[in-house]
């Protein structure tokens, strides 16, 4: 009996990734499209005064939980090697790292949309997001086939390096807790 609920509760988390990350990735397509990277590099397409209150704040907060989500169950798992065949604990580290690609794809959702709310944000973040939610997206797909190399996880990486460095030049520096407590 007691062996069973594992099984259920894997089987539901994975249920539940998979009708996240998919609803996700539609929006993302669409963004990575071009279109909201054409829409950002126009100068009429972003504000001229904040839209949103503390719209910079919600970017910090969305963005910097996203990196660590993204660093603590997708990076440094997958350099540690955890995402290998056979590797002790796989099955849980690919249903931890695909929860946590939808919830990085939706936190980068909500930073896009706090960006674009501030002049300075919206001009110079929206390449970058874009760039850094494809690449989490690849490994979501990843994830679900059970194929993370920790080679996939270096192109992401840059990314939100890319992201990182953006957002400091706009004034809205954050930090990821890249912390693996846990």
């Amino acid at each position: 009996m007691f062996r069973k609920w594992p099984v259920i509760v894997l089987i539901a988390l994975l249920g539940f990734t998979t009708a996240c990350s998919s609803s996700s990735s539609s929006t993302n397509a669409a963004s990575s499209s071009g279109t909201g990277v054409a829409t950002a590099a126009t100068p009429g397409a972003c504000p001229t005064s904040n839209t949103t209150s503390f719209a910079k704040t919600k970017f910090v907060a969305d963005v910097a939980l996203a990196g660590g989500a993204f660093k603590r169950y997708l990076y440094t798992p997958a350099k540690a090697g955890k995402f290998k065949k056979g590797a002790s604990g796989r099955v849980l580290a690919l249903i931890k790292g695909a929860a946590a690609g939808a919830f990085v794809i939706n936190r980068l959702n909500a930073a896009k949309n706090a960006a674009q709310a501030n002049p300075t944000l919206c001009k110079l973040l929206s390449a970058p997001i874009a760039k850094f939610s494809a690449a989490v997206s690849g490994l979501i797909s990843k994830a679900k086939s059970g194929s993370i190399d920790p080679s996939d996880v270096t192109s992401p990486d840059s990314y939100l390096s890319e992201l990182h460095d953006a957002a400091s030049q706009g004034g809205a520096a954050f930090t990821d807790n890249t912390s693996t407590s846990g």
